[in-house]
């Protein structure tokens, strides 16, 4: 289970560095709604057409779920993604990825001096990047009539959660945003408090 609150990056973060003539340069960058790092590695292999390597990882939560991915990108095994990977894991940041560009100089640098190039660029990137600590849960679904509304808003208050929806007419899609030990005991409540005529489903994931 991901714990309901982490750490990630509220913007991008840039870093340049030079190595035996090579020059590397690093962004990282949060994955949020319209950025994916499919995306943001397209960008880079458009901006930095004339690059050697464009090297990456991230970390992302899915479907309940952490996923951590890498590329090396063409350069030796484990010389560049891995490091760029380890980067993130030690500032313990979730929903972000950062891109290593890399224009090869003419020396050779090993792959030691692999490893430590672009694991330093990336941290150089990723301490230049503002961190923001984010929430997440579980939203409830309900379908409410005007004259039950006041029910899901007093069991949302109890709750300490947000609503989103309500209002006149017929019938209304109320969202609840709920912790995800909440969700259970909140449906429950819902159906006792409504004598049965509320009925909550689980919808999507919320994050702020």
């Amino acid at each position: 289970m991901l714990n309901e609150e982490f750490w990630t990056l509220e913007g991008p973060g840039t870093a340049h560095t030079r190595v035996l003539g090579s020059r590397f340069s690093a962004r990282a960058f949060p994955l949020e709604a319209g950025e994916s790092i499919e995306s943001a590695l397209s960008l880079s292999k458009k901006l930095y057409h004339d690059a050697s390597h464009h090297c990456w990882a991230s970390i992302e939560r899915k479907d309940n779920d952490l996923v951590q991915t890498q590329s090396d990108a063409g350069e030796p095994k484990g010389t560049a993604g891995l490091p760029i990977l380890q980067e993130l894991r030690k500032a313990a940041l979730e929903n972000c990825g950062v891109i290593v560009t890399r224009w090869f100089g003419g020396t050779k640098l090993g792959t030691g001096g692999l490893v430590r190039a672009y694991g330093e660029c990336a941290a150089l990137a990723i301490q230049d990047a503002i961190k923001i600590q984010r929430r997440t849960g579980l939203i409830v679904v309900v379908d409410a009539d005007y004259d039950m509304q006041n029910v899901v808003f007093q069991l949302a208050t109890k709750f300490f959660a947000k609503v989103e929806g309500g209002g006149e007419g017929d019938g209304t899609v109320m969202r609840v945003r709920l912790k995800r030990k909440q969700v259970d005991d909140f449906i429950v409540a819902l159906r006792d408090h409504s004598a049965g005529k509320l009925i909550g489903n689980v919808g999507d994931v919320w994050i702020s």
